[in-house]
């Protein structure tokens, strides 16, 4: 018993120590790009439909409307599509702040984040449809910065997003969990395997909505099916926008009932990835987990050995994988978040996978199902 548990715990470390290698080596090899800016004339005319969904965001949408406002849009005519799903404050009055063309559109039929985004599909009128939350704020040359990545292949960009910066420990925790999810997310792209993107940072061609496929069945993951339908189109149409310009900043969760309703939302689309290789991927970093947390259990030496062993094998390969991101993000402080996060760490990615295929979570002032 005893040696087939320590074949266990070499064959699951050498697995995660081997995943986290590959994803800092596909991280580093995505070419970081920088968008110089150009002249209006240099720049070739086109029309770009940004889609804002929102639902009561009153005290996010100035801040947001500040910086659409700040855009650099060059040659690009742009219009912004709010869509408002029922809310119930005052946010609508702001949006006459926004000095770019503008609809605001009821969402009167259906209610939710993906019914919001196809309603907005059908009065978009422009070549590329970018998304962002209203929560974010965006840097100003967002658009140019992502639109320079498409190329006669490309049809789906995703971009980079961080939590604004706080001084509070609980926001450094969850801040760098994140930043790992979204260098994961594009190490995945670039892989060729694409697992998750996010919502507050994606443009995609137009003429993609055609063929998407939303899942309107499942209350999340309007972001990861965009991104599934895109990849279903061509394997080789999708990208990472390694641009420190593109970076969209938005509000990190500020509680843990917040975090844990936000990770069952983003777990809950867990079973529907179509990439059986994601889906391998996985399972696989759930056991990795169960094992450390059943080896502190057994209350056995050889437990606790094999315990603090796959702890240390994680510390190195969450330092190592962090080293390769860390410069990108702007983050020089992350050494001591990755060691006090490691047992919220372990405990969340043991018992979240399961839970959100069972409990319903919060989002939005609506209890939702999975």
């Amino acid at each position: 018993m005893i040696i087939t548990y320590v074949a266990i715990v070499f064959l699951v470390a050498f697995f995660y120590t081997r995943l986290l290698y590959n994803y800092g080596q596909l991280w580093r090899a995505i070419p970081e790009s920088k968008y110089q800016a150009k002249t209006k004339e240099s720049i070739k005319p086109i029309r770009v439909s940004i889609l804002i969904p929102f639902r009561n965001e009153a005290n996010s949408l100035p801040n947001l409307i500040e910086s659409l406002n700040r855009l650099n849009t060059f040659n690009i005519d742009v219009e912004v599509i709010f869509i408002d799903d029922h809310s119930t404050d005052d946010g609508q009055s702001y949006i006459n702040d926004c000095r770019l063309s503008k609809k605001l559109i009821p969402l009167i039929h259906g209610t939710g984040k993906k019914e919001a985004i196809q309603l907005g599909w059908k009065h978009v009128s422009g070549e590329y449809i970018f998304q962002t939350d209203a929560d974010c704020i965006l840097p100003k040359n967002w658009i140019p910065s992502m639109i320079s990545l498409f190329d006669n292949e490309v049809h789906f960009v995703s971009g980079p997003v961080l939590f604004h910066e706080s001084k509070k420990i609980w926001n450094q925790l969850v801040a760098i969990d994140f930043m790992s999810l979204i260098s994961i997310g594009a190490a995945h792209i670039q892989w060729k395997h694409p697992l998750m993107c996010n919502g507050a940072n994606m443009a995609y061609r137009s003429a993609l909505i055609n063929s998407i496929e939303l899942k309107s069945n499942r209350a999340s993951g309007d972001d990861v099916f965009l991104l599934q339908s895109a990849f279903q189109k061509t394997s080789d149409g999708i990208r990472f926008c390694k641009d420190k310009q593109a970076i969209v900043y938005t509000k990190g969760p500020d509680n843990i009932n917040i975090f844990w309703n936000q990770r069952l939302r983003w777990a809950s689309k867990n079973n529907e990835y179509e990439s059986k290789w994601n889906t391998i991927i996985l399972i696989g970093v759930w056991v990795f987990n169960v094992i450390i947390l059943i080896s502190f259990l057994s209350f056995h030496k050889i437990g606790f050995l094999g315990g603090f062993f796959l702890v240390l094998i994680k510390l190195i390969s969450e330092l190592n994988f962090y080293s390769s991101y860390a410069q990108f993000m702007g983050y020089k402080k992350g050494l001591p978040y990755i060691l006090m996060g490691q047992f919220l760490h372990i405990i969340y990615m043991v018992i979240l996978p399961p839970l959100s295929q069972i409990l319903s979570f919060t989002w939005k002032e609506r209890v939702m199902k999975k």
